[in-house]
């Protein structure tokens, strides 16, 4: 019998719900349900727009229990959630159906787009799959380009500056209708200046995959077909049609929703400034979404977090051999010492993430280094990552040294008593991994763990010296022994050449 499940998700203007098969990925049901006429600058949700959310999610429930589906997961977008009133409209939804909203941040739902166009890809077989490939997510507010080699995964880089803020800013300046094209090229030009100053080297490229721009989708697929292509010629065209026509003109031509039409040769130029800047002369545009990632199952997801944290870690000159042995040092300690961290598979990812950001500070300076970490990490987005994840990373790194007052952890007391709990062991075994590499020289071969009731030995297996790092061991190892109640010691083996 087929193992089902119900994911749903909420944004500012509908609702959509899927199906999946489990066992096999396949979507069974796809229903997207509008609440709302337009999503833009919605500062609070109505009684009306929070009855008529209810009864969608009311609807996909009975649906659900048609299908014998008992396990759901209820999503909320980031665009949903700074609406002023989410936190009461979240309450309500749970109160009235049982489900409790998990809330995205832009970074997660840019990590979903992209784990959907590379499921797609593997599904469809694609010759996308041996491309070098960008894959640019829109939404209102941000832009989101994420990079992949042959399917790798690379890099992601966002901006906030979406086609509606820039097209805000851009109507706020008063000007007239037939220099809107020339001003509003130059002002996107400017606002991606550091956006592109910042973005990491990547490979020559053709393909560009569009995510999310719903007046793209309207222009160019008013069918909703899952995949086109568009030419930077035809691109121009419509960009040109939008400089001169009029509202009616523009709705009667290519479709735009009468609410999207101040918007769309925003961002049509923003689109045009993207593929500039990149060298592509052609767009793909999709209508896979972040539903359609959040039902994927994929072996490569851990895997892009922890590409895109060596990027943050090379963002900030981290020093490459010591964060990569201390990522394998972290993990191996992690693996061995289950039996007393009860710790899961997603706190080994969060430890894998601090293990290579967590001396970020030393950029600023190397004393107190694990301060200024903690003060960059939390303004950083983490790709995949959710805000709560973000702040406890962050937390970790400053824990992660000898130096920081570490009683009762005083810095955390926002999280709650679990995620506490869940910072102090990540920390400490961090502290341990870090220990085992203080000289950065890279000594220990092979790392064995010996545990007994009262007592735990770690053993370096090395032909040099560890004098510095058993010391350094021992004095990293008193957080560990505070919370988990165990003596920890690091001793050598191995023949001395």
């Amino acid at each position: 019998m087929a193992k089902l499940e119900g994911i749903i998700l909420i944004n500012s203007s509908t609702a959509a719900l899927q199906i999946i098969d489990v066992k096999n990925g396949k979507k069974i049901e796809n229903v997207n349900r509008e609440f709302s006429e337009s999503d833009i600058n919605t500062p609070t949700f109505s009684i009306e727009i929070m009855r008529r959310i209810l009864e969608q999610v009311q609807s996909f429930q009975q649906l659900l229990r048609d299908y014998g589906v008992n396990d759901i997961r209820l999503f909320g977008s980031e665009a949903l959630s700074q609406v002023k009133n989410a936190v009461y409209f979240a309450d309500q939804i749970e109160s009235t159906t049982g489900l409790r909203i998990s809330w995205l941040n832009g970074n997660q739902e840019s990590y979903y787009r992209q784990l959907a166009v590379r499921h797609a890809q593997e599904i469809q077989h694609t010759v996308l799959i041996e491309k070098n490939t960008f894959v640019l997510g829109m939404s209102s507010g941000r832009i989101d380009l994420g990079y992949f080699e042959k399917n790798r995964f690379e890099f992601s880089q966002h901006s906030s500056v979406g086609p509606v803020k820039l097209a805000q800013a851009i109507n706020g300046m008063s000007v007239e209708v037939a220099q809107e094209k020339s001003l509003a090229s130059e002002f996107i030009s400017s606002k991606l200046a550091d956006f592109w100053h910042m973005l990491p080297p990547f490979k020559q490229t053709e393909t560009l995959i569009l995510l999310g721009a719903d007046s793209a989708q309207r222009i160019f697929s008013p069918k909703n077909e899952p995949w086109i292509v568009v030419s930077k010629e035809q691109l121009q065209i419509v960009i040109n049609d939008l400089a001169i026509m009029n509202d009616q003109a523009i709705i009667g031509k290519y479709a735009v929703d009468l609410n999207d039409v101040p918007f769309a040769l925003t961002e049509m130029l923003l689109l045009m400034n993207i593929m500039t800047a990149i060298g592509v002369n052609t767009l793909q545009i999709s209508n896979l979404t972040v539903l359609d990632g959040l039902s994927v199952i994929d072996d490569h997801a851990e895997d892009d977090i922890i590409t895109a944290a060596r990027g943050i870690a090379d963002r900030y000159m981290v020093e490459e051999k010591h964060r990569e042995i201390v990522l394998i040092y972290a993990r191996q300690l992690f693996d061995r010492l289950k039996k007393i961290h009860h710790l899961n598979k997603r706190d080994r990812l969060l430890l894998g993430v601090a293990a290579l950001v967590h001396d970020v500070g030393g950029f600023i300076n190397s004393q107190k280094h694990y301060q200024y970490s903690e003060e960059i990490l939390e303004g950083i987005d983490f790709h995949g990552l959710s805000t709560s994840e973000q702040r406890m990373i962050a937390a970790i790194a400053r824990y992660h040294s000898a130096e920081t007052p570490d009683n009762a952890l005083r810095t955390v007391q926002d999280f709650s008593p679990q995620q506490r709990l869940r910072i102090a062991k990540l920390a400490a075994l961090l502290r341990l991994a870090d220990a085992l590499d203080d000289s950065r020289l890279q000594k220990i071969n092979k790392l064995t763990v010996s545990m007994s009731d009262d007592s735990i030995t770690i053993i370096g297996q090395t032909i040099v010296d560890l004098q510095l790092e058993i010391y350094m061991f021992a004095q990293k190892a008193k957080f560990f022994e505070t919370v988990f109640g165990l003596p920890i010691v690091l001793k050598r083996k191995g023949r001395r050449v």
